[in-house]
């Protein structure tokens, strides 16, 4: 659980130790950020685990001892936490033999409970109360250990609420790092909140429910996390290459050509403009990206209705084939991605009547994802635009309309630039 926990809070924490770690190296950032507090958990993990099933071995001992000595496994349990018992501070004599059956080696060190699952979150505090007997040498040190922990937890909630609060708002800002006091305060409220009304509704219920669905989405996660890692290793390498890994260049990690317009840009900048009310970044108004063109929305249309008809025109452009010697080729291709396009669509109308169709749809729809992926990979390479196959094969399944804009975009360009040269 906590594994998965972490992963699906990877993302969130992640822009949090950005914003705060501005102009450390990567070394500062590895040590503080991951060797610490590994050790820290380790650590910690390590005492206080030991500690916990310290007390549940003894406890289990006690019952033992409890049966054989007085034929009752209850006689050292505890008045208040039947799962809890009394540790004798005494040395414990057989009545028959005479022979010391139990020696306490930890004085002071009572009660100690087994793990009960009904009320797992009360174990952190029954090994706290367990330095609350009155002579020894933690005497009375329970209570205090106790309102420590209630403080430190208040202390990590309040911090955290106030860091996610950052983030929060640094997404509803549309990527601003600059907000009113207010705003933040706002998100701080809001999500404690949701927390209240969650717990309050569901109870214990909730929780599990809400540590469940972490599992859940934590685990796609761990796939974004081997993407982020190699990104790491390419920057680094990018860095160096630049010959000045002190201070880089701003622009170093950009690629020396991208395509115009953005896989989510074109059409779908006006889901940005209307969830900002129209507050677009300054940044997107400046490269054009506030709202789509008139060309974008019409060849978005063409794309998602026609595919066939932009494909043909990017297979027959100078970028793809500069001397027409594949035209036949090209031509079979736009023909086979028709034939699925029409097959697929006309399959998942059929799955309404058998849903065994519908397999077959999906089969044709990747047929054609294929065949454009192939397509946008060799368009990439020519042009010299970074990129890879899987980003390829993304754009060119469920987001195939965008790609046709992409490459006709970069047609019309290369051409005009090529017509003023």
């Amino acid at each position: 659980f906590y594994l998965a926990w972490w992963v699906a809070w990877a993302c969130f924490v992640g822009m949090f130790i950005a914003r705060i770690s501005r102009c450390r190296t990567l070394r500062t950032m590895i040590v503080s950020v991951l060797v610490i507090p590994t050790l820290y958990a380790l650590l910690f993990m390590v005492f206080m685990g030991g500690i916990g099933l310290r007390q549940q071995r003894q406890a289990l001992e006690l019952q033992v001892l409890g049966e054989e000595q007085f034929g009752n496994s209850s006689y050292y349990a505890n008045d208040e936490i039947g799962y809890c018992y009394d540790v004798p501070q005494e040395d414990v004599v057989s009545s028959t033999t005479g022979d010391v059956v139990f020696t306490n080696s930890l004085l002071g060190v009572t009660p100690v409970c087994e793990f009960n699952s009904a009320e797992s979150t009360m174990s952190w505090f029954n090994v706290m109360y367990s330095f609350s007997y009155p002579d020894g040498k933690f005497a009375g040190f329970g209570p205090f250990l106790s309102g420590f922990t209630i403080f430190t937890l208040a202390l990590y909630f309040i911090t955290s609420s106030d860091s996610g609060s950052l983030v929060v708002d640094i997404l509803a800002s549309n990527g601003r790092t600059e907000h009113h006091w207010i705003q933040r305060v706002f998100w701080a409220f809001t999500e404690g909140a949701v927390a209240t009304a969650l717990l309050v509704a569901g109870g214990s219920s909730a929780l599990n429910a809400l540590q469940a669905a972490s599992i859940v989405f934590g685990l796609p996660f761990n796939l974004f996390l081997f993407v982020m890692c190699f990104s790491i290793v390419r920057m680094c390498k990018a860095i160096d290459n630049a010959g000045n890994p002190a201070e880089p260049h701003p622009d170093t990690l950009l690629p020396k050509r991208a395509w115009e317009m953005p896989i989510f840009g074109g059409i779908f900048n006006v889901m940005e403009y209307i969830i900002s009310l129209g507050q677009v970044h300054d940044s997107r108004k400046e490269k054009g990206m506030d709202l789509p063109t008139k060309k974008q929305f019409l060849e978005f249309f063409k794309g998602l209705v026609f595919p066939f008809i932009p494909l043909r025109q990017i297979y027959s452009s100078g970028i793809v084939d500069p001397k027409h010697q594949n035209a036949r080729t090209n031509l079979c291709m736009t023909a086979v991605y028709a034939l699925c396009y029409v097959g697929w669509i006309a399959l998942f109308i059929c799955g309404t009547i058998n849903h065994g169709f519908v397999a077959l749809g999906w089969a044709l729809f990747f047929i054609d994802a294929c065949i454009l992926s192939v397509l946008r990979m060799h368009f990439r390479e020519r042009l010299g635009i970074d990129g890879n196959i899987i980003g390829d094969f993304c754009a060119c399944s469920f987001f195939y309309p965008q790609a046709f804009v992409q490459m006709i975009l970069e047609i019309e360009s290369t051409e005009s630039h090529d017509h003023e040269s």
